[in-house]
């Protein structure tokens, strides 16, 4: 039973769900995969349900007592956690997948899925578009960049990004840093070179991109899978944070100059990149 757990190993009440879920084979075990699942999604449910009626916005400790849920809301819980069991090995799946793979009505997915959303595609997302739209945030930032470099360079040329930041300390021109410019272009001498800039160096150092846009999406997927997250833009430096003692991991803000667009667009983007793993 390679990869497989017997269901008399298990705790009473996990092999209850298990069964609940039909997450159990002809021969009373689950899979390994299965079992991870049901128990990170169960303990992500505990946390959340703990902060919810045991803390208050100031994060101080409320003294009430935790209520019951709902027949309907424990129903609600139950196919959540059948359908997170199945998102995480089949990640950017549609509702409509969903309901087909496990023979629910497209109602209760869509019902239930609204508490592990963030592994999921609508139908329209799943094909990535023809041309990538640039968002205005970013248009805007590009321009002020070309404008502030070719003021620059009437001053000083060739441009070096030593020259170009003394300018911008001492007021003289106004615009994005050396840090923003080469995330927004590439490199230095891209930005100089789109905007007819001599430069006088090519800026071989740490302003220069550390990550691709796909480099960054394999964090952003990385994000996506953890048990303890739900995917949200405001969690990602939360897990970053957990990752830095061992290795050098993007910020969020590293994620949107590079990869572009709102948090949604990552996600998106990032889930296309896993779907693409199981659905070819």
């Amino acid at each position: 039973m390679l990869n497989r757990v017997p269901l008399a190993e298990l705790a009473e009440s996990v092999a209850t769900v298990a069964r609940e879920l039909r997450l159990v084979a002809h021969d009373d075990t689950i899979s390994q995969d299965d079992l991870r699942a049901l128990e990170a999604f169960a303990a992500r449910r505990l946390q959340e349900e703990s902060a919810s009626s045991g803390a208050g916005y100031n994060g101080k400790t409320a003294s009430r007592t935790p209520r019951k849920g709902s027949a309907k809301d424990q129903a609600l819980q139950a196919s959540a956690l059948r359908i997170h069991a199945y998102l995480v090995q089949y990640p950017g799946s549609s509702i409509s997948e969903v309901a087909l793979a496990l023979q629910m009505a497209f109602t209760e997915v869509t019902a239930a899925s609204r508490r592990v959303g963030w592994l999921l595609l609508s139908e329209e997302e799943r094909e990535e578009p023809s041309a990538r739209v640039e968002s205005d945030a970013i248009a805007v930032t590009r321009d002020r960049a070309r404008g502030a470099l070719q003021a620059a360079s009437l001053m000083v040329a060739p441009l070096s990004h030593q020259a170009y930041t003394t300018l911008l300390r001492n007021g003289r021109v106004k615009g994005p840093s050396v840090a923003r410019i080469t995330q927004l272009f590439g490199s230095w001498s891209a930005a100089c070179n789109e905007v007819g800039v001599a430069t006088g160096d090519s800026l071989r150092s740490h302003y220069e991109r550390q990550w691709t846009a796909n480099d960054l999406l394999v964090f952003v997927e990385e994000f996506l899978r953890h048990p303890d997250f739900s995917g949200a833009s405001h969690q990602y430096d939360e897990w970053r944070a957990t990752q830095l003692q061992t290795r050098k991991v993007p910020s969020l803000g590293t994620v949107r100059n590079i990869v572009g667009g709102t948090w949604n667009d990552i996600r998106t983007a990032a889930l296309r990149r896993m779907r693409a793993t199981w659905a070819s």
